[in-house]
């Protein structure tokens, strides 16, 4: 039978209370049940329970059939998970019995045991059959206490194949938020049910059979029952106490380690965990301050990668970077250069110079940016941008042209500014060419940058040379030219002879 199925968890979820059941009753039957119930007690319940088809029918067969049938009719959701066609409802549905279900099981284990404890009681009165309180204590605190120790053996049984076998094929990334309706059951929880199974029961099982002997001895000689119950519950209770402070100890820290792995998760790094345990906890709350620091620091090497690249091409290097070694692609070259440059530098301090370019380049990146190109370097006081290289763009060369217009229109706004504050202006040359591109990562082994390399950057550079000699801040090549809709506002100049072609090129300048 394979478990990873419907069949498989029907199997599972009716098999381990069953076993958990049959434990407790063997554990009551040989150990317990001379030490708690008196001899006159047991055999009123073999003459008037067990000698009787009926009482015995209803004590100790109909809670099986009913229970079970309540857990079938409760998990059956859970087990149409694995049929594949289920709508969102009844899948949701199902998850949440599902994640229920070792809570639900264990409860219903529990339950069997007080209802067959309190019919015993009823059939005993509708007999007629008078017991003495504390025989009635010690009846029921019996089978309360097989009842949650039937309840621990099942919950945690249940979880575990839960864990093994189901919640990774339905939950795998542990999202319980998205299951509506479900029992979140703490640590604090988990460790009292832990007492109950380790401590808590024997502790009562032991007052139980103190209480027991006591009633077998005359009431001269017996010991007062408020101490034998004082005793049994201050056990109880230090019990208790002890789990709570164990569960307060584990519940802060990984409270905190919650709170730092949501904000974390929100990309706040500036997080620090106290470390005051030199223990397993204490090791992964150090291991989370670790993880938030380096998470920090990536976040400013990041941050800082951005600033000296376009945050794009940083995105996409950070992703793609082992793939990057070259690659021939169709790009378009937009190169730029301010006329005059050297003059205004010998004429200024450094801090008037930068503070100058900032402005200049500020708003040209901007231009290049929003027209879907990127700044691939600054050379001194040129820019170099490029167009569907890495960042994949269509129509790629009529945005070239339609940037180095706004470029235009961005630097007469921007003189306009210098005017004002009677500093000098900037002119520019802008060159445009289009063709084959050599991009990728270019370097040493241990610093390396994204580039565009090839004859296609070379003549962009050289076209923007042209600018002083055509007397015209903007110049396309015929390649450039014909691909877009420039016939509106350029117009041919002519031909050209530049460096490293033997052909002349045909240019075409802003009319």
């Amino acid at each position: 039978m394979r478990l990873r199925s419907s069949w498989g968890m029907f199997f599972l979820y009716t098999i381990i209370p069953l076993v958990s059941n049959a434990i407790v009753l063997l554990i009551l039957n040989v150990l317990i049940i001379d030490l708690v119930y008196q001899k006159q007690e047991t055999e009123i319940f073999q003459r008037v329970i067990l000698a009787n088809p009926l009482h015995s029918f209803i004590t100790n067969i109909l809670p099986f059939p009913v229970i079970f049938g309540t857990l079938i009719y409760l998990s059956y959701p859970a087990f149409r998970l694995y049929q594949g066609a289920v709508d969102e409802p009844s899948r949701h549905l199902g998850l949440k019995r599902l994640v229920n279900a070792p809570f639900t099981i264990g409860l219903a284990g529990l339950l069997g045991w007080v209802f067959g404890s309190v019919t015993v009681r009823v059939i005993y009165s509708m007999n007629g059959i008078e017991t003495a309180p504390l025989v009635y204590v010690t009846v029921f605190g019996v089978s309360v206490v097989c009842g949650l120790v039937n309840f621990v053996l099942s919950y945690y049984s249940i979880d575990l194949v839960n864990r093994r076998f189901y919640l990774p094929d339905f939950l795998p990334s542990g999202d319980f938020a998205q299951v509506r309706g479900i029992r979140r059951l703490s640590l604090g929880f988990r460790l009292e049910l832990f007492v109950v199974a380790i401590a808590t029961s024997p502790i009562l099982i032991l007052g139980l059979s103190l209480v027991n002997m006591q009633l077998k001895v005359s009431e001269a000689d017996r010991p007062s029952f408020v101490k034998t119950i004082g005793l049994t519950a201050g056990l109880v209770a230090l019990g208790s106490f002890l789990s709570f402070l164990l569960a307060r100890s584990l519940r802060r820290p990984l409270k905190d380690m919650r709170n730092a792995a949501l904000e974390i998760g929100k990309g706040n790094f500036g997080i620090n965990i106290p470390v005051d345990t030199y223990d397993e906890v204490g090791d992964l709350a150090r291991s989370i301050n670790l993880m938030a620091a380096g998470l920090a620091e990536t976040d400013r090497i990041t941050e800082s990668f951005g600033r000296a690249v376009d945050p794009r091409v940083r995105d996409y290097l950070l992703k793609n970077g082992k793939s990057l070694g070259g690659d021939l692609v169709d790009a378009t070259i937009l190169f730029s250069d301010i006329r005059g440059f050297t003059q205004f530098s010998e004429n200024h301090e450094p801090h008037e110079i930068v503070e100058w370019l900032n402005t200049y380049f500020e708003e040209m990146a901007t231009s290049v940016r929003e027209h879907g190109g990127i700044v691939n370097k600054y050379v001194g006081d040129a820019i170099l941008a490029v167009f569907n290289a890495p960042l994949p763009l269509e129509h790629h060369a009529q945005a070239a042209v339609d940037c180095a217009l706004n470029m235009l229109a961005r630097l007469d706004t921007l003189n306009q500014k210098f005017r004002e504050r009677q500093e000098t202006e900037i002119h520019i040359g802008i060159g445009i060419h289009t063709g084959k591109v050599v991009a990728g990562s270019i370097g040493s082994s241990d610093r390396q940058e994204y580039t565009v390399i090839g004859d296609t950057v070379n003549t962009a550079s050289r076209i923007e040379s042209l600018c002083k000699k055509f007397k015209n801040p903007l110049l396309l090549s015929a390649d450039v030219f014909h691909q877009t809709n420039a016939n509106m506002r350029f117009g041919r100049l002519g031909k050209a002879v530049v460096k490293g072609k033997v052909q002349p090129l045909e240019i075409f300048g802003l009319r």
